[in-house]
Order: structure tokens, then sequence, then C-alpha cells
């Protein structure tokens, strides 16, 4: 073919003059379709853009986070902020302690260890209450040893009850012998301290004595 080239447009050879203004057209064409190709790139992100919603701008939510009231704390007043006493404690019933002993254990020899480890139990609450708690601590002890005795049949009821009735009365003069050498005191003694000093009296050293108090 020499230097002609065939005119795509119009069907017909270009000479060798021509391949400039031949060139250019190609030029165009490139630069148009790069063109469509942007414009359908640039309406396809718009499309996508707006189905998902404008994005949040951080310098505002920051702002509204920062203005947003922080919801205060919740607090019970106690009973000194609204100016309400406290409820007093009731006062420990030595009594009513013991006497749930002695009707779980109902057998003062077959069940006699049992009974007696209710009674030191319940007796816990009233020495914290004593000015000397080592004074019950002792009796405890004389408790504890001599049921085991009494269960085994190697000591009588009887003889337990003066033994137990002895001491306590030993442990009741020691206590206001102590007593005497400290400051005074003049505040009442709780009801519990004054059931135990009320206990096992002389009475309980005899055979059918009050049971309520002799333990």
């Amino acid at each position: 073919m020499g230097l002609a080239v065939i005119d795509i447009a119009i069907g017909r050879p270009i000479e060798a003059g021509g391949r400039e203004c031949w060139a250019r057209r190609a030029r165009c064409l490139v630069v148009l379709s790069f063109c469509i190709m942007l414009s359908c790139c640039g309406a396809a992100r718009q499309a996508i853009e707006k189905e998902a919603g404008p994005a949040p701008d951080p310098i505002t939510e920051t702002a509204t986070a920062a203005t947003e009231p922080t919801p205060a704390a919740t607090t019970t007043p106690t009973p000194e902020a609204t100016g309400t006493p406290a409820p007093a404690a009731e006062p420990v019933n030595l009594n009513g302690a013991l006497a749930e002993c002695r009707n779980a254990f109902p057998d003062q020899i077959a069940q006699a260890v049992a009974r007696a480890s209710c009674v030191i139990k319940a007796t816990e609450l009233v020495r914290p209450l004593l000015p000397f708690p080592d004074l019950l601590d002792r009796e405890n002890a004389l408790r504890k040893a001599l049921a085991e005795q009494v269960q085994a049949r190697t000591m009588s009821l009887l003889e337990r009850n003066i033994q137990i009735q002895k001491l306590h009365s030993q442990l009741l003069e020691e206590e206001r012998s102590r007593l005497s050498t400290a400051p005074a005191d003049g505040s009442k003694p709780p009801l519990a301290v004054t059931q135990w000093r009320q206990s096992n009296g002389d009475s309980c050293g005899r055979l059918g004595g009050d049971s309520g108090t002799c333990y």
C-alpha cells in the first residue's frame, strides 16, 4: 500500500500528508472516552454515598458528647442525712436462747454433750458484754467436761449441777472483787449480763431445781 492510509470515516485512502489529521482525531477519541469514564465513575460514587447516608461530622459529634449532661449518681440517704435515728439493736435475751437448748435436747443425760454444746453457743452471745469474759470461759470449760461424764454415766446429774452451781458462785465473787478495784461504772448492765449472773443459784444444786435458770 505504500504510504497510503484508509480513512475509516469516509472509506477512502488517506495520503501520507493526511496522517497528522488522523492522529489528532485518534487523540480526541481517547480523551472523549476518558471523560465518559470519569463521568460514569462520579455518578456511581454519588449513588453509593446517597444510599449510605451522610457521614457523621467528628467535630460536631465530639461537641455534642461534651455538652450532654452527665447523669447524677443515685445514692441512698443514710439515717443521719435524713435526720431519722437508726433503729436500736434488740437486747440479747440469754434465757430465750437457753430455752431453745432445753427444747432441742430435753434428755439431760443421754443428750448431755449436745445440750452442753448448745448452751455454750448460746452463752457466746453474752460473752462480749461481760466485763471479764474469761470467767464465762472457765464456766463453759467445766460445763463441757461434766457433760461428757454425765453422758458416759460416770457422774450423776445431781453432782454435775452441784459443781456448776459452786463454780458459778465463785465466779460471781471473783467478778465483784475485780469490779471493786476497777473505775466505777454507773451504767446499767445489759439484760443478758444480769441473766447470766442470776443463773445457777443455790436451788440448782438440789434435785428438782429450777431448770429455767439451771444449765
